[in-house]
């Protein structure tokens, strides 16, 4: 889950439920014990990547074009507001400029080593456009403004473009901004291909910003050639197949909750057409409804309610609805890849803590036969508020502890899919560590032994279920509302990322 956002919207650091179902009992969080999975040797292990959002604040550069993780704000020399969406086209591009406003636009800042960096934006239309921040304009040329951006690291700096004045018979549009020597065709940059380099999975969940529980029909799907991949629709399915194209890994997208019949079929048929043979398409519905924190969580149980699921339980009546929504969704990929089915890859996904869920959904009417994996977030959780800066040799001393009681939950979620015949595996895992002291959270999660805590968790996830282990998340900040990023900013060395570099050598040694 984007759990950033998640705790901006809701005001409130997020937690975890401190009892824990196990053996058919509520139990207390401490008295798990780690059972027998299986036996016989487990499925050989994945490792994917839930790719973090594309704002500009996580100093992640993926595209080449550094306006493209932004959008327009409006200013009147005194603070930015959003810019009016009556000012701005189909493609995202600022149409005209009332007396006395500019537009000015973020930059994706360029990530460390942090040095100066020169950038080159072209542009069509008649106007003008200039620069601030730690981008200033040295240059300028027919159609094009020359910039030296001189990033320093410091968290509250910014860098961004401003369009001054535009002709509304022949606007301003466009913009593209890109380093010098990336070639104008480059869609991704090349530091972060890198980056995800190796991971056979990626989810887009963040990305699509299933969590906002838009209402957008197929026609207004964000397009690969609109200004933005950050706005309310989300990036374009164009990208992310090509993105999972280029470095030959399998994608998995997350429905909207609320998606028609004609956005889940225009979807599910632009993937399949896009896709390079041997890829696999991972398919969920929504992304954690059965989280009471979510908008489409609230949703599923007053629809369930209405119809008369659940026989009056909330909790039931949710994740039948769910179940359905699941099954319709299902039916139409499955029906757009009727000529390669094994592409295709149908999940569920349900509370890691509580497998009653996953029984609701895979014993509901057909569900079962429309789903191919059941999902859960086997995540690492220790209640943090007890903790000081100081206790970081408390925490780890707890890990290994937490390691076996998540995986005894696991245990439970895995027998379940077998009795039904599906593949277990994880929407999202890692540690889940939330500390609204940031000098805690610093301490633990640069500490080298959380490098040997990633290291326990695969190796015991390789051992006790193997499959599909989608870790969360590639690159974001440390703060009050978690700490998701295997790294925290763009170009973090990997020597002063411990998540990451016990991920990498596990991926180096599964090679």
């Amino acid at each position: 889950m984007n759990r950033v956002a998640l705790a901006i919207l809701a005001g409130a650091a997020l937690s975890l439920p401190v009892l824990f179902h196990l053996g058919g009992a509520w139990q207390a969080a401490g008295g798990a014990e780690l059972r027998s999975v299986r036996v016989g040797p487990a499925p050989e292990t994945t490792i994917g990547i839930n790719l973090f959002n594309l704002q500009w604040y996580n100093r992640q550069q993926v595209f080449s074009n550094l306006i493209e993780q932004s959008e327009w704000f409006q200013s009147r020399g005194e603070g930015w507001t959003p810019m009016p969406a009556g000012q701005i086209d189909r493609l995202g591009w600022v149409t005209h400029l009332e007396p006395g406003q500019t537009a000015p636009r973020l930059l994706v800042l360029p990530p460390a080593p942090y040095r100066a960096v020169r950038v080159r934006c072209t542009y069509l239309g008649s106007g003008e456009l200039n620069a601030d921040g730690v981008a200033q304009i040295t240059g300028r040329g027919p159609q094009s403004i020359e910039l030296m951006v001189t990033p320093t690291g410091k968290e509250d700096e910014m860098g961004w473009i401003e369009i001054t004045r535009t002709d509304p018979r022949d606007p301003l549009r466009d913009i593209d901004c890109r380093k010098a020597g990336t070639p104008p065709g480059a869609r991704f940059d090349p530091d972060f291909l890198e980056s995800v380099e190796g991971f056979e999975v990626l989810r887009f969940m963040d990305w699509q910003r299933t969590n906002d529980n838009a209402r957008l029909p197929w026609s207004e799907r964000a397009l690969p050639e609109a200004s933005s991949q950050a706005g309310p629709a989300g990036a374009s399915v164009e990208d992310m197949v090509d993105l999972a194209n280029v470095v030959h890994a399998d994608a998995w997208f997350t429905m909207p909750y609320h998606a028609d019949e004609a956005y889940v079929r225009g979807f599910a048929q632009l993937v399949h057409d896009r896709l390079e043979p041997g890829n696999r398409i991972y398919v969920e519905l929504g992304n954690e409804v059965w989280n009471t924190m979510f908008e489409a969580t609230e949703d599923a149980k007053r629809e369930g309610l209405a119809r008369g699921l659940g026989a009056g339980n909330d909790e039931r009546a949710t994740m039948e609805r769910y179940a359905e929504r699941v099954t319709e969704t299902m039916r139409i990929w499955t029906q757009v890849f009727a000529d390669r089915p094994g592409a295709l890859v149908r999940v569920c996904a349900t509370q890691n803590a509580n497998p009653a869920f996953a029984r609701m959904v895979l014993e509901f009417r057909d569900t079962a036969e429309w789903v191919d994996a059941l999902a859960t977030a086997p995540y690492l959780w220790l209640d943090m508020e007890s903790y000081r800066a100081n206790d970081t040799d408390r925490v780890f001393a707890e890990m290994p502890g937490v390691i076996d009681r998540t995986f005894a939950m696991a245990a439970e979620n895995h027998d379940i899919a077998a009795e039904f015949g599906k593949r277990y595996i994880t929407y999202e895992g890692g540690q889940h560590l939330v500390t609204r002291d940031l000098a805690l959270a610093r301490a633990v999660q640069r500490d080298p032994r959380m490098g040997e805590v990633y290291t326990r968790y695969l190796t015991g996830w390789r051992n006790r279920f193997g499959d599909t282990m989608m870790l969360y998340a590639s690159t974001s900040p440390i703060s009050e509302y978690g700490a998701w990023g295997l790294r925290e900013y763009g170009g973090q060395p990997i020597a002063e990322a411990p998540k990451l570099s016990a991920v990498r050598r596990f991926l180096e040694a599964s090679r």
